[in-house]
């Protein structure tokens, strides 16, 4: 008497021809998730308001040591309300973070003030470290006016200005005191800010000036 096998290689839910439809099925599997990535990958996005978390320092590296923490001391003006960096007139000024440029209280359309002399500010794009969207970066003294206007957009490392020794005085006066960058650092204003300012929302920029030495993905500006 003939036995058949209990279980040949070749009936219905044999391995062997399990084997074809779970390849088949895994290959479906695998197309409908490329399509799908292709798909999602083609959805238009906005632009993250943050941005980059790119910084830099304002000036070039050989002058990250020449300034101290000279926040409040007395000035003609009242208490120091900035940190100045100080570097031969005309080295390059860098603007620390991406933004638009703002005109300060008090300048004109060539961005001169009494005090400042030529000045630039930015009002920050996105948060990086200690500056938070919105803040306002100010740079003064600047050996020219910028050429910026109020909306103009500027990048992270992007060249502002030049160090000057302009200020104190009509517009043109210069040459009162030693050439530096004045570094303003002013709260942007949001809601349950609670970070310490005086009462005209300037910070100390010294701290934000020891971060980008050390501890900000920088941009270094060419030395």
């Amino acid at each position: 008497m003939r036995v058949e096998n209990a279980n040949p290689t070749n009936a219905p839910g044999s391995s062997k021809q399990r084997a074809p439809r779970l390849r088949g099925a895994l290959y479906v599997f695998l197309l409908l998730g490329l399509v799908a990535a292709v798909a999602w990958l083609a959805i238009p996005r906005a632009p993250s308001p943050y941005g980059p978390k790119e910084a830099v320092f304002p000036l070039s590296q050989r002058y990250e040591g020449s300034y101290t923490n000279d926040w409040g001391e007395a000035r003609e003006q009242g208490k120091h309300e900035g940190t100045d960096v100080f570097a031969p007139e005309g080295t390059p000024i860098h603007s620390v973070t991406a933004g638009t440029f703002v005109r300060a209280r008090g300048s004109n359309e060539d961005g001169w003030n009494s005090l400042g002399g030529y000045t630039v500010m930015v009002e920050a794009a996105y948060d990086a470290g200690p500056i938070k969207r919105g803040d306002l970066l100010y740079y003064a003294h600047m050996k020219a006016q910028s050429g910026l206007r109020s909306g103009a957009s500027v990048e992270a490392g992007e060249q502002i200005g030049e160090v000057g020794s302009t200020g104190q005085g009509p517009e043109g006066t210069r040459g009162r005191f030693e050439p530096h960058l004045h570094l303003g650092f002013y709260k942007g204003g949001w809601p349950g800010d609670n970070r310490p300012a005086a009462p005209s929302g300037a910070m100390n920029p010294y701290p934000l000036l020891g971060w980008l030495r050390e501890d900000a993905r920088a941009l270094r500006p060419v030395p």
